[in-house]
């Protein structure tokens, strides 16, 4: 790596994006969303039943015909995340996440297409912006590229 003014320019931009990103209110809104739900005791008391749940499911998970009571463990799971993803301040920290990962994921398509437009980029979203559930990512954007 050759450091000179050009890479000093450089650093200055990621230091002033990175301070544009923590100081906007996308990260402000997921921080309060993660502050709330860390002091919600019944939201906490959720997700713990939920990995309780979860946790006893994947010790029969690969025993369906030999564990007696594996349609009820399953049927637990499947009842806490219920529970669980019902809970208003789970809901308002997923979407704060989800947003905050939005706006990470087209920071990064635009830094790396301001490089170059063939390269990959993984977005978080496994789905990516089109909501084409059958292709990931990188590929989607890869095919999109193509034109």
């Amino acid at each position: 790596m050759i450091i000179n003014e050009a890479y000093f320019a450089l650093e200055d931009q990621t230091f002033r994006l990175v301070e544009a990103i923590c100081g906007g209110e996308t990260m402000s809104s997921y921080k309060e969303a993660k502050r709330l739900l860390a002091n919600n005791e019944e939201a906490n008391a959720k997700i713990r039943a939920f990995h309780d749940a979860k946790e006893a499911y994947e010790r029969v998970e690969a025993y369906p015909d030999f564990a007696p009571d594996y349609a009820e463990i399953k049927q637990r799971v499947y009842q806490a995340k219920r529970i669980m993803d019902l809970d208003e301040s789970v809901y308002r920290f997923r979407t704060a996440e989800r947003e905050l990962q939005v706006l990470l994921d087209k920071v990064s398509e635009r830094l790396a297409h301001a490089i170059s437009p063939n390269i990959l980029v993984s977005a978080g979203d496994p789905f990516f912006q089109s909501g084409d559930s059958n292709m990931p990512a990188a590929c989607q954007i890869h095919i999109s590229s193509r034109g």
